[in-house]
C-alpha cells in the first residue's frame, strides 16, 4: 500500500513509499482512511525536531488526526461492523497507574507511544489496523468534519478539567476568555459556548472571513491584542473572567495572561511555548491576587477516548445548531501526491486535510 514516511528528526526526508499492508488478527479493525488532517506537530516532525520510528523500522509513517471507513473486522470484535465512519485515538498506554485505569493522557511515567508521532506508525496510509478500543464510531451528519475530532479532543478535554477542577467550590462560570484562534483555540471557544458561557476570543489579526463567521454564529466576541493588550482585558470586558485559557504558544502572553482570571477564576495552559522568555513579574503581587483569589493556574495536555467522545458529541451538537460552520475550518484539501511539509508554514490556512481515498 501507499504511505506518506518520514526518517525521524531528519529534516526534507519526507517520501511517498509503498509498504506492507497490514493483516489484522482476531481482535483488531482494518480501516481505510479516508482524509488526514495536519497540524502544528506535523510541521515539526517535518522539521525534524523530533519523533520516534517504531521497534524495528528505520521510517515513521506520520499523522495522528484522521477518519477512515471499517473495511474488515476481527472476528471477536464487536459493535464495529464494516461499513462503519471511525477516528481512531492517539495515544497507546504504558502500564502506569493512569495508563492502566483509561487516562493515557495522564501518564505519570512517559513510555506511552503515539501513532504518527512517537514509537508507532501514524495514519498518513491507504490503510490502518487498530484495537477496537482505540476508535470511535462517527455518525453520518459529521463524517465530512470528524477528521478534526483529535484537536477537538484537545479542547474537550481541556474544558472538562476547568470545570472538575472548580468542583473545589460552589462555582457558576459564565464568561471566559480565549487566548489564541487556532484550531484548537477555536474549538475551545465553541465548546465553551456550548457550556453556556460568554466568551471571548484574543489573537493579533483584525479580521478573518472564517472565524468572523464563527463569532458571529456562535455569539462569540472577538478583541484584537493589538488594541486591547491581554493584561487590559479584565478593564476592557468590565465583569468577571471566570475561566481563561491560553492557546497562543507565546511566554510573553502567558505571562500576560497570569492575572487575567477574577476571584475563584482558572487559567488553563494548553500551549507548548518552546521558547525562553524573560520578563520581570512581580510575584509577590501574583501570589497575593493567587491566594486572596483562590485562583487556579492548571495544564492540560493530550486527551483520552472519553474526551474523543464527547468531542463526537459536541461537533454533532454544533453542526445541528450552526449546519456547514465546522465545513469551513478546513481550508485546504489535497492528495498526498501533492503534500509537501512546506505547505504546513502557510499561516492563513486553518486547518490542511490530506484526501486519502
Amino acid at each position: 500500500m501507499k504511505a506518506g514516511t518520514i526518517i525521524p528528526k531528519q529534516k526534507g526526508s519526507f517520501k511517498i513509499m509503498e509498504v506492507e499492508a497490514p493483516e489484522i488478527s482476531e481482535n483488531e479493525v482494518l480501516v481505510k482512511v479516508n482524509m488526514l488532517g495536519l497540524d502544528g506537530t506535523d510541521k515539526e516532525l517535518g522539521e525534524g525536531l523530533y519523533g520516534e520510528a517504531p521497534a524495528g523500522s528505520e521510517y515513521l509513517i506520520p499523522g495522528h488526526e484522521s477518519i477512515g471507513t471499517v473495511e474488515k473486522v476481527g472476528s471477536a470484535v464487536n459493535g464495529i461492523s464494516t461499513g462503519d465512519i471511525v477516528v481512531a485515538t492517539v495515544r497507546r498506554p504504558d502500564d502506569c497507574i493512569n495508563c492502566k485505569s483509561g487516562e493515557s493522557d495522564m501518564c505519570i511515567k512517559g513510555d506511552y507511544l503515539e501513532r504518527g508521532i512517537k514509537g508507532e506508525h501514524g495514519y498518513m496510509a491507504e490503510y490502518y489496523k487498530e484495537k477496537q478500543e482505540y476508535l470511535v464510531k462517527i455518525p453520518k451528519e459529521i463524517s465530512e468534519v470528524a477528521v478534526m475530532l483529535e484537536p477537538f479532543s484537545i479542547a474537550e478535554k481541556a474544558v472538562k478539567q476547568v470545570l472538575e477542577a472548580q468542583k473545589r467550590m460552589v462555582w457558576q462560570p459564565k464568561s471566559a476568555v480565549v487566548l489564541g484562534t487556532g484550531t484548537v483555540g477555536l474549538f475551545a471557544a465553541m465548546i465553551l459556548r456550548l457550556n453556556g458561557m460568554d466568551v471571548v476570543s484574543v489573537d493579533r489579526t483584525a479580521t478573518n472571513t472564517i472565524k468572523d463567521r464563527i463569532y458571529a454564529e456562535m455569539g462569540i466576541k472577538h478583541i484584537n491584542s493589538n488594541d486591547v493588550p491581554i493584561e487590559k482585558l479584565p478593564d476592557e470586558l468590565g465583569k468577571r473572567i471566570d475561566i481563561a485559557v491560553e492557546l497562543t504558544g507565546s511566554p510573553k502572553a502567558v505571562a500576560r495572561a497570569l492575572n487575567v482570571p477574577s476571584i475563584n477564576g482558572v487559567l488553563c495552559l494548553l500551549s507548548v511555548t518552546g521558547e525562553s522568555y524573560s520578563e520581570s513579574i512581580d510575584i509577590g503581587r501574583l501570589n497575593y491576587n493567587m491566594v486572596l483569589g483562590n485562583k487556579l493556574i492548571l495544564g492540560s495536555v493530550n486527551s483520552n477516548i472519553s474526551h474523543f467522545i464527547k468531542g463526537a458529541q459536541d461537533m454533532a451538537a454544533i453542526e445541528s445548531q450552526h449546519p456547514g460552520l465546522l465545513k469551513t475550518m478546513i481550508t485546504r484539501k489535497i492528495r498526498l501526491e501533492d503534500f509537501s511539509y512546506e505547505m504546513l508554514n502557510d499561516r492563513e490556512q486553518i486547518k490542511n486535510v490530506i484526501i486519502m481515498g
